[in-house]
């Protein structure tokens, strides 16, 4: 094509007629810029095609991490349950006539359970696309708005969360308390390391359990974990709405990638 196209301009040229001649390179400029306009076109197309397949693949991946979190965040609730279980199992041991030190400290012990365990969220998919500075592939704009904001929401779930623990884990440990007399020394951990060969645990348990004083503090410390573990209770079906409804919309864009 090329050869053919010096071969004509060479013609011309020989044969002297100007008008023609720059009528025919007029032309062939106008032939080379339109198949440069029609050469970056189709390449405009195919990073088009690719951004579209990219798009629906991170939004595949977005869900598998959404995935992990309600798997999580189902992890916490139970162990919240537990927690609630192990308080009103503590307020119906206060509330009777007598009661077992033993049974006592292992529901108080219980009632704060791995409180501080914090949810946080999965994250791969969301870092890459802001990181890669792909985040722009994603066209439904909704949806972006709604991831934004749902990373951003379990930032501060996890802060009011980790409020909650510290206020619970603050009023176990108050320095002021009578600890022998509450009976930590029987939790099973603590009482492994007691070395009876110096330690004489029977004088420890010789106190009248519990005292007036002490049931009246520890039905106290009872009602406020019972309180604590009530409000991330209702924290965690907040956040498990959020993931719910996000993962309807990226559940509908996966699956039409997965068909096409």
């Amino acid at each position: 094509m090329i050869r053919l196209f010096a071969k004509v301009r060479q013609n011309l040229s020989a044969s002297g007629k100007f008008g023609s001649y720059l009528l025919y390179m007029l032309g062939e400029i106008v032939l080379v810029v339109v198949g440069i306009l029609i050469a970056l076109q189709i390449n405009t197309w195919s990073e088009e095609r690719r951004d579209r397949e990219l798009e629906k693949t991170y939004y595949c991946q977005l869900l598998d991490d959404l995935n992990q979190d309600q798997q999580l965040l189902a992890s916490l609730v139970r162990e919240n349950d537990k927690r609630i279980e192990n308080c009103n199992q503590l307020i119906h041991l206060l509330q009777q006539k007598t009661a077992e030190r033993d049974e006592v400290i292992k529901a108080l012990r219980e009632t704060i359970s791995k409180i501080r365990f914090r949810f946080r969220p999965s994250t791969s998919a969301f870092e890459d696309l802001k990181s890669s500075g792909k985040l722009a592939i994603l066209k439904d704009l909704p949806l972006k708005k709604q991831l934004l904001k749902y990373y951003a929401d379990m930032e501060g779930y996890g802060d009011i969360s980790d409020i909650v623990a510290d206020a619970s884990l603050t009023v176990f440990n108050y320095p002021g308390k009578d600890f022998a007399e509450i009976g930590l020394q029987d939790i099973y951990f603590v009482k492994r390391e007691l070395d009876t060969a110096l330690v004489d645990i029977a004088q420890l348990k010789s106190l009248s359990y519990p005292s007036p004083q002490i049931r009246k503090l520890l039905m106290s410390d009872a009602i406020f974990h019972m309180n604590s573990n009530a409000r991330k209770k209702e924290l965690y079906q907040t956040m498990g709405d959020e993931i719910q409804a996000i993962k309807k919309i990226l559940s509908a864009q996966c699956e039409e990638h997965i068909n096409q």
